[in-house]
């Protein structure tokens, strides 16, 4: 599945506008009943069902502010996963990754669903072991001999195997960060590396 361009994007700056990605992709944007329409859907929803884990062991910010839930405090939190078999561009990386789907109270987009996949996530394993999307990312730019500011960003997830989670990577720049003066000049950039 595609995800939305620099949703998932490490060492990229801008000029104009903020250039925090919101680690995540929408998987409907109809109104008013939001159901899911993204393509590429199905195969993530499956994979994310078949690697479900209980909600009490999955935390992370949500909203303004950054507030800390656990999945189990209503806070819309329906479905978390988590992925020991992660691959980038085909290497294995080895840490868990988690992602969740959230479900938006907001009055703007009330009920639209979005997969999230934030280096804020942090879970607990069956054997009480506590993990963050955070220590994936620094086994990603070791595996990938990548700097600590280096400019990447992943474009697809893949779970059509269901047990192993398959992401597609674009290095921008492996030793430092990058500056745009503002996003559509990134994007432009970036949809000629994909």
């Amino acid at each position: 599945m595609k995800i939305d361009l620099a949703s998932f994007a490490f060492g990229c700056n801008l000029v104009e506008g903020t250039g925090t990605p919101p680690w995540g992709t929408a998987l409907g944007q109809q109104r008013p009943d939001y159901k899911f329409n993204h393509d590429g859907y199905l195969e993530i929803v499956a994979g994310m069902l078949y690697n479900a884990v209980p909600l009490k062991d999955v935390w992370l910010p949500l909203g303004k502010g950054g507030n800390v839930v656990t999945g189990i405090e209503n806070h819309g939190i329906q479905l978390a996963s988590v992925f020991h078999k992660v691959y980038i561009n085909g290497e294995s990386i080895a840490h868990p990754f988690a992602m969740i789907i959230y479900k938006e109270s907001s009055d703007s987009h009330n009920g639209r669903r979005h997969l999230k996949y934030t280096p804020k996530i942090s879970f607990r394993d069956e054997k009480g072991y506590v993990y963050s999307n955070e220590g994936f990312i620094v086994e990603v730019r070791n595996t990938l001999n990548l700097s600590n500011n280096a400019c990447w960003f992943v474009s697809e997830l893949d779970l059509s195997s269901q047990t192993e989670l398959r992401m597609k990577a674009h290095i921008v720049n492996r030793t430092g960060s990058m500056t745009y003066q503002n996003s559509k000049e990134r994007k432009e950039a970036w949809l000629k590396l994909i």
